[in-house]
């Protein structure tokens, strides 16, 4: 059996209530992390810092051997049929597990039926986006001037994580924050005023989202997403998702656009310029000339945020630039068009496949856990997914499953997105056996009774059976 050192320290998330400590626990929805636990180094942890303006370095991939013993199929197909049976799950539990790097099925319990998948429905919006977009790609905000009325126009790209002042471009120690603050409302406001200089005439400032047409509150979101601070709406244009306060479940700006225009306009005051009026919507006109330009984040980076902290507003809004960029409106139902086109062009069996939105707050949505699987295995094969395992966090040290497996055995050697909705329970990712044969695992459950401890600890038991498995074929 391997086992992760005891004695490791590891530090508790003082909580303002049990509900955001299940929601540390993956308990209830959300996206709620703790600070990283000091685990030594196992298969899967990469320890590249990231560097100013650039991704970190992904290689997790690496450490897999295909020379690795591979488990019996009629053992792991017993587990997978023993968590169905367990009165902790139901009937409704489904489960694929293959091998990760030739696509061996271990065990397939009714692994095509499409079922709701919560935020695991993330998995496939980052795969979708990657291989469509590139780990490259970013999205550009912009500001364009009307020298005829004086009027700056704030455009919404598709960034929502835009720094209040300016950005760190990459300046930062830990990769899960990479993304978070990339660009800022001061590196456009230091643009302007080299552009415009200090005349001492006043200026006014509009915001313009008309590429993101909404609704910016997805139809099938419940309301209780934007009062408890687990999403905000999703217009092309917020800062730090919108959010009024420091923190992750804390009040959202109802217009993050708006938000954004007023936070432009302290920072250009802040350096001088004098803004009249109020901030409002409105068009850039034909006869602007664009005077300032950030780049987000590269979508690498975006990736590995919203897989790591199960961020909603990012990935709506990675599903939305996903579409404008395929040729679709910006909508929920562009955005389900985009990604399925992008997963079919993979090579992934979408068989069942219905999405309503990209964060799987939907209990519409409809995804296999062979969907799971099958996107799993053809990201392997795409060079621009190349470092999807290092984006999905670590058991035992990151992200939604830091605190989760903490002692447990898939710890430091299993990668994973989880999800939890009432009555819903998922996880995905790619686990590798104590022999060191990587597989790929998708068990979802939906129609379970409320409450999250029952099904995650029976899919936890199979999850350590795997992990701990010398069970060679």
């Amino acid at each position: 059996m391997r086992r992760i050192i005891a004695g490791v320290s590891v530090g508790v998330l003082a909580l303002a209530g049990g509900y955001l400590y299940l929601d540390a626990q993956d308990v209830v929805p959300g996206f709620l992390t703790a600070e990283p636990a000091d685990v030594p180094q196992a298969p899967f942890i990469t320890q590249a810092p990231v560097v100013a303006a650039s991704p970190g370095v992904d290689d997790a991939a690496s450490s897999l051997s295909a020379d690795a013993p591979r488990p019996s199929v009629s053992e792991v197909q017993e587990l997978a049929e023993a968590l169905r049976a367990d009165d902790r799950t139901g009937t409704s539990t489904n489960v694929s597990i293959v091998d990760y790097l030739d696509g061996t099925v271990y065990a397939d319990v009714s692994a095509a039926d499409p079922q709701v998948p919560a935020s695991t429905t993330k998995l496939v919006t980052a795969i979708a986006a990657v291989s469509e977009l590139g780990v490259d790609f970013t999205t550009q905000t912009t500001v364009t001037w009307d020298r005829s009325t004086r009027t700056l126009t704030l455009v919404a790209g598709g960034d929502s994580m835009l720094a209040a002042d300016e950005g760190h471009h990459g300046d930062v120690e830990d990769a899960e924050d990479a993304a978070e603050g990339w660009a800022g409302l001061g590196d456009l406001a230091d643009q302007v005023l080299s552009f415009l200089g200090e005349d001492g005439r006043a200026l006014k400032v509009r915001v313009d989202d008309s590429d993101f047409p909404g609704p910016a509150w997805p139809k099938e979101w419940p309301e209780y997403a934007f009062t408890m601070g687990y999403a905000a709406p999703v217009t092309g244009l917020a800062v730090r998702g919108g959010r009024l306060t420091e923190g992750n479940y804390v009040a959202r700006a109802s217009d993050p656009s708006l938000h954004a225009g007023e936070l432009f306009v302290e920072a250009l005051e802040a350096r001088g310029l004098r803004v009249q009026g109020e901030v409002s919507h409105a068009s850039s006109t034909a006869k602007a000339v664009e005077v300032a330009s950030v780049d987000s984040a590269p979508l690498s980076e975006v990736a590995r945020h919203l897989l790591s902290v199960s961020d909603n507003t990012v990935a709506e809004q990675v599903a939305r630039v996903l579409a404008l960029e395929s040729g679709y409106r910006a909508t929920p139902a562009g955005e389900a068009k985009a990604v399925a086109a992008a997963l079919s062009d993979l090579g992934v069996t979408t068989a069942g496949l219905e999405l309503y939105d990209g964060a799987g707050f939907s209990d519409r949505n409809q995804i296999s856990p062979a969907t799971m699987t099958s996107a799993l295995l053809a990201a392997k094969d795409e060079p621009s997914l190349s470092g999807l395992l290092d984006w999905l966090p670590l058991a035992g040290l990151e992200g939604t499953v830091e605190t989760r497996y903490d002692g447990l055995p898939p710890a430091g050697y299993w990668r994973a997105k989880t999800g939890s909705l009432t009555g819903v329970t998922a996880i995905a990712g790619v686990l590798v056996t104590a022999d060191g044969r990587p597989l790929a695992v998708a068990l979802l459950a939906d129609g379970m009774p409320y409450g999250q401890a029952n099904p995650m600890a029976a899919f936890d038991d199979l999850l350590g059976a795997l992990a701990e498995c010398g069970c060679e074929g």
